[in-house]
């Protein structure tokens, strides 16, 4: 498995955790936290809009981008680069945020910004679906699709009180 842009190395060692050891990694720099550095059997740094991913073709046989592509410069090449060291048949799983959900686009509406692409975070490009569809799945088949949703029952007093709770019972 190559995880690009693994970031701290969460999703290493949730997979490690299940039983897959042979782990690899690549980022714009080494952000791993120092108990999940040794989880990966190679780690590499890169710039993931421009740099080629620092792999022969056809080396991996499932590559993750879990929310790399909105903070890329140049995805386009990011996509080709995975492509290329996907092996046939292999599988990509990334995600994205939805930009099509009900409330982004009412907050869109709202404020002309979409809430994950505001000036203090480093989200730089956006697919909408046709977009996502034109650039990415011309690559890819695309073989499921996953929504998360942030349950809204806990914003406001029910957070408060969610908060509360599971600060009494942390003793």
């Amino acid at each position: 498995i190559l995880d690009l842009g693994p970031a701290s190395g969460v999703f290493a060692k949730q997979a490690h955790n299940e039983g897959y050891l042979n782990m690899y990694g690549v980022d714009i720099d080494n952000y791993l936290a120092d108990e999940n550095r040794p989880l990966f059997k190679e780690f590499k740094t890169a710039d993931l809009s421009f740099d080629p991913i620092p792999w022969p073709d056809n080396t991996f046989n499932i590559v993750t981008a879990w929310c790399v592509l909105p903070h890329l410069e140049n995805p386009h090449n990011f996509v080709r680069e995975v492509r290329r060291i996907l092996t046939p048949g292999g599988l990509f799983i990334m995600s994205l945020v939805n930009i099509s959900s009900k409330p982004n686009r009412k907050y869109f509406l709202k404020h002309g910004e979409f809430p994950s692409y505001h000036k203090r975070n480093n989200h730089i490009t956006l697919f909408t679906p046709a977009v996502f569809e034109k650039t990415v799945l011309k690559y890819f088949e695309l073989v499921g699709k996953e929504y998360f949703i942030t349950p809204r029952i806990f914003n406001g007093w029910r957070g408060r009180i969610r908060k509360l709770i599971r600060y009494i019972f942390s003793f």
